[in-house]
């Protein structure tokens, strides 16, 4: 797949990038030639990322980032934009993990559904808002959203998990009407 694909020249933020599949999305477009922004709450995964980055002969920047705080969601795109001069791609792979649980609505704590619409949606939110307005001043931009089969079909008692995904779907059909007039493309990934 990579043997056609140059991303030679182009930026690339990536939330959630320290481990699983935003690892995968790391190791691949750096070894496309994108440099790399890589995101996320822990240190020592964005520091494994970069590795794969410079083994591919790319330049890369980790920033400690909790997407559900829009002050940190500024500062990830100013020290990008600070470090590379643009962003041409922003994913928002970032999602709470440990919260996607399977139990009875009557068991979920409001905390627990809290955490998941700041992480999984309002994050995505926040980082395309951030993004935006950069693109559209270039003219050109994409936000690639990751989402999930349970975003479209549900599933039994994964509701904080299924309901942010159905979110973020809704919200890349917005971010896509709204945002092509400006020559920004967003499209929603569904792994699974």
């Amino acid at each position: 797949m990579l043997d056609g694909l140059s991303l030679d020249g182009k930026t690339v933020l990536i939330t959630g990038g320290g481990t699983g599949l935003g690892l995968e999305m790391v190791k691949f477009l750096s070894r496309a030639g994108a440099d790399i922004c890589v995101a996320g709450r822990r240190l020592d995964p964005l520091n494994d990322a970069l590795r794969e980055i410079d083994h591919n002969g790319q330049k890369g920047l980790a920033v400690s980032t909790d997407v559900a705080d829009s002050t940190q969601v500024k500062t990830l795109v100013e020290k990008t934009l600070s470090e590379f001069g643009k962003i041409d791609v922003l994913i928002n792979n970032a999602a709470v993990v440990a919260e996607n649980i399977v139990k009875p609505i009557w068991e979920i704590e409001d905390d627990q559904w809290q955490t998941a619409l700041d992480v999984n949606l309002s994050g995505a939110f926040y980082c395309s808002r951030e993004v935006s307005k950069h693109m559209a001043d270039r003219g050109k931009g994409k936000i690639i959203n990751t989402a999930s089969g349970f975003g479209l079909r549900g599933g039994k008692d994964i509701y904080m998990y299924c309901c942010t995904k159905g979110g973020i779907i809704q919200l890349t059909k917005v971010l896509s009407f709204s945002l092509a007039k400006y020559g920004i493309t967003a499209n929603t990934i569904v792994p699974g």
